[in-house]
């Protein structure tokens, strides 16, 4: 018979282990003995059949497979507390969202979605994991992913927050000692700074790509960041997603060019959360907020 978890505080003893890093600590926390935690830990071990924690006389350190266990638990804890707060109707919400998104996205609108709706919900943490890796929502116990993309991957839910528009645009300074672009094939003569998942987009109206106008590209990188760069600077002609540079344009730093020739969209901006996890309220109404928040900057 395999054994099961009977005791929500061996998985609260286990969290505060792994945050103070010492049975003392949690004992004296807890009001019990140090064997006592000891004993909670050890049954962990026996229901999970691994070593949790690296012990020595001055404290514990968390092994590989607590780490990794460790906001599974934290979910499990949050969840408990959400049906607890249901149950006596409390409206106001409280507990952990983590949520990733790209560094770009986390600069230009996520981050300030964040503080707005921290604050209207003051006893929400949000632990914000900015990569431009493609991490598996699951297996790291994230609520929710802001993603660019054409399809939704399988094993996610997604609500499209809007289409992902891809703008073409120059510095003044640029735009002044160059040659006039008129035309997509006029690119030919220009430094194209752009990352290379783009180069497909076809220009509306033609049968040109951006790879077959792509004569000089003198800058190549996969960090968007240093494209604007390089944009803002004069460097080349920039071709982004809007979002990106929307403050740019909008303040004169970058001017569109091409306006007859629009590249096609490059899919859209998701909200996704895994679809075999009953979601909480807090990360539902996060979600709306998302929602309606973008569509208000980004869908007028």
């Amino acid at each position: 018979m395999i054994p099961s978890i009977r005791d929500l505080d061996d998985l609260k003893t286990f969290v505060l282990v792994v945050q103070e890093r010492s049975f003392t600590q949690v004992a004296s926390r807890l009001g019990v003995t140090k064997a006592a935690i000891a004993k909670r830990i050890q049954g962990l071990e026996k229901v999970w059949n691994t070593q949790l924690f690296y012990r020595n006389t001055r404290k514990v350190i968390p092994t590989r497979d607590a780490d990794l266990i460790f906001q599974k638990v934290i979910t499990v804890l949050e969840n408990v507390k959400d049906l607890e707060n249901s149950l006596a109707n409390k409206d106001e919400l409280e507990g952990t969202l983590r949520v990733t998104c790209v560094s770009s996205m986390s600069n230009n609108f996520v981050s300030e979605i964040i503080e707005k709706f921290q604050e209207q919900n003051p006893k929400i943490t949000i632990q914000l994991i900015v990569t431009d890796s493609l991490l598996d929502l699951m297996e790291e116990s994230i609520d929710i992913g802001i993603r660019v993309g054409t399809e939704v991957p399988p094993g996610l839910t997604a609500t499209e927050l809007f289409k992902n528009r891809v703008s073409i645009v120059a510095s003044p300074s640029y735009i002044k000692t160059h040659k006039q672009i008129n035309s997509p094939k006029d690119l030919e003569t220009h430094n194209l700074l752009y990352l290379d998942l783009h180069k497909v987009l076809r220009f509306s109206g033609t049968n040109f790509s951006l790879n077959d106008v792509s004569r000089m590209r003198n800058f190549l990188s996969n960090d968007a960041a240093s494209l604007v760069q390089m944009g803002l600077k004069g460097k080349g002609v920039l071709i982004r997603s809007f979002w990106d540079i929307e403050e740019a344009v909008q303040s004169g730093k970058l001017i569109p060019i091409l306006g007859g020739y629009s590249l096609e969209n490059f899919g859209s901006v998701w909200v996704v959360h895994p679809n075999n996890r009953t979601p909480s309220r807090r990360m539902m109404v996060f979600r709306n907020f998302i929602e309606s928040e973008c569509s208000f900057k980004f869908n007028r």
